[in-house]
């Protein structure tokens, strides 16, 4: 919506790989033995069946809003690039404007709204060339690991990860797993899960707030 026909054509091939892969960690939460990677993440077997719900919505767009005269109550991806595309007020009264979000943080790439299904792409997300550089990760750029201290090995950055999740293929699982974590986080009258680009912190976290943490599912799936 509102990003363009070339724009709107990388999303889709973006979508479109980001569903197999999807299809492969959903296969790995559900085989009968905990792997590695789930076991770092999730820790606890008894969360298979809620990881592996949210995977499969994600996978196939399940609405989590009632349907509207704009989509089907499924997640959609906006482009903003002015004010007023995407504004309202938010549940608890407080107003919003995606765009002046975006350019309150010139770095900023991409968000969601609570409370919605959008998923917001700001201007940066395409003039930084990021979209278009740094589209797909390489299938051999993985997590490595310190065995000796247990801990994810960090790049230059002095952080575990963060040069791996800068792909706009990640961004967007990251922000669509956000929409579909939030009616959970309202119910359990929780905030939103704990956020870090530290594989290490995210590895940390109790099987509590790995659930509802959107980065504990992007550096599983990754």
């Amino acid at each position: 919506m509102s990003c363009g026909n070339d724009n709107g054509r990388l999303i889709g091939k973006m979508l479109e790989r980001l569903q197999l892969v999807l299809l492969k960690a959903i296969e790995d939460v559900e085989s009968p033995t905990m792997s590695p990677a789930y076991r770092a993440f999730f820790k606890d077997a008894e969360n298979t069946a809620y990881v592996s719900n949210i995977l499969a919505n994600i996978t196939t767009g399940t609405p989590i809003h009632p349907p509207t005269s704009v989509n089907d109550g499924g997640p959609l991806i906006v482009c903003v690039n002015s004010t007023g595309v995407i504004a309202g007020t938010y549940p608890w009264g407080q107003k919003y404007d995606a765009y002046n979000d975006c350019t309150n943080n010139p770095r900023m790439s991409s968000h969601s709204v609570s409370g919605t299904p959008y998923v917001v792409l700001c201007p940066y997300f395409w003039t930084s060339g990021y979209a278009t550089r740094r589209t797909f990760p390489p299938e051999n750029e993985c997590l490595s690991v310190d065995t000796r201290r247990n801990r994810f090995r960090s790049d230059f950055t002095g952080l575990a990860g963060p040069l791996m999740m800068h792909f706009a293929m990640w961004t967007l699982l990251e922000m669509i797993t956000h929409i579909y974590l939030i009616p959970e986080q309202l119910k359990r009258g929780v905030a939103p899960g704990d956020k870090s680009e530290d594989a290490n912190d995210v590895f940390a976290l109790s099987s509590d707030k790995a659930l509802m943490s959107a980065s504990s599912y992007v550096y599983y799936v990754a």
